[in-house]
């Protein structure tokens, strides 16, 4: 499996760097903002149509910085940019052999459908969460330049569980490549779905429905204040889970 994992990553390692740096200058550029924002948080509350997005500006403007760091880092940065490496890079764990026709130089090897299945998806995984362990720790340290603080085990406790919810959304990219023949489709299919997530948040009656709702600045204040969101990573670890199994079942039974 660790030559598996070698290959893959060759393949992805430039698009994970890339998902490092925007994730990382995204989150410098937030932090170096939050003086001026917070000076202006009133004012930006009344110009803000949707209700969720002012319930997230009250929040800041009573609360202070906490919850700003976790909408621009883990909330926005982490969910919108990793939805989009885990496409990028996802997309083809299976389907790209489908794609290029190379099914049967791949499966001729001494090696298991289910290696191939899982080496490929830990190699995604980990591109997608190391670097939200790494991003968030920086801003432990950047926050001391506008004068904040961010206690270690809260923001450790914060990436991982944003690194549960990025880790389900591997499964899923996994499954939908497991099920196609087109190596863009199921990062496509992915964006698609998150952006009608997205969608539903922003409507008051519909935000209920939306996987948004699971890592807006409420999980994340419920951090802050010491309840830690077992529960929910538990839903996260067996979403992920059964995905791998539905997609370990289909690509067994796949022909090619």
């Amino acid at each position: 499996m660790i030559i598996l994992m070698r290959q893959y990553f060759r393949d992805i390692w430039w698009i994970a760097l890339g998902y490092v740096i925007i994730l990382e200058g995204a989150m410098i550029a937030a932090i170096m903002f939050w003086p001026q924002f917070r000076d202006n948080i009133p004012a930006i509350a009344k110009v803000v149509p949707f209700e969720a997005l002012q319930d997230l500006l009250s929040q800041m403007h009573k609360a202070g910085y906490w919850p700003y760091f976790a909408v621009q880092h883990w909330f926005k940065g982490c969910s919108l940019f990793g939805v989009a490496a885990i496409a990028f890079m996802g997309s083809g764990i299976i389907a790209r052999e489908a794609d290029q026709r190379t099914a049967e130089f791949l499966l001729s090897r001494p090696i298991t459908r289910r290696n191939v299945l899982l080496s490929r998806f830990s190699v995604l995984s980990l591109a997608t969460i190391v670097p939200v362990f790494l991003t968030s720790i920086t801003g432990i340290w950047l926050s001391t330049s506008v004068n904040e603080y961010m206690g270690w085990g809260e923001t450790l406790l914060a990436a991982t569980y944003m690194s549960c919810f990025l880790l389900m959304l591997c499964g899923l990219c996994t499954l939908i490549s497991a099920m196609s023949t087109n190596q863009f489709r199921a990062g496509t299919i992915l964006i698609g779905i998150v952006l009608l997530n997205f969608a539903f948040y922003l409507v008051q009656s519909l935000d209920k429905l939306s996987l948004f709702k699971t890592i807006d600045v409420w999980a994340f204040m419920n951090i802050h204040m010491g309840h830690a969101p077992w529960g929910m990573v538990a839903i996260f670890l067996g979403a992920t889970i059964a995905e791998l199994v539905v997609a370990d079942w289909i690509f067994r039974r796949r022909t090619f």
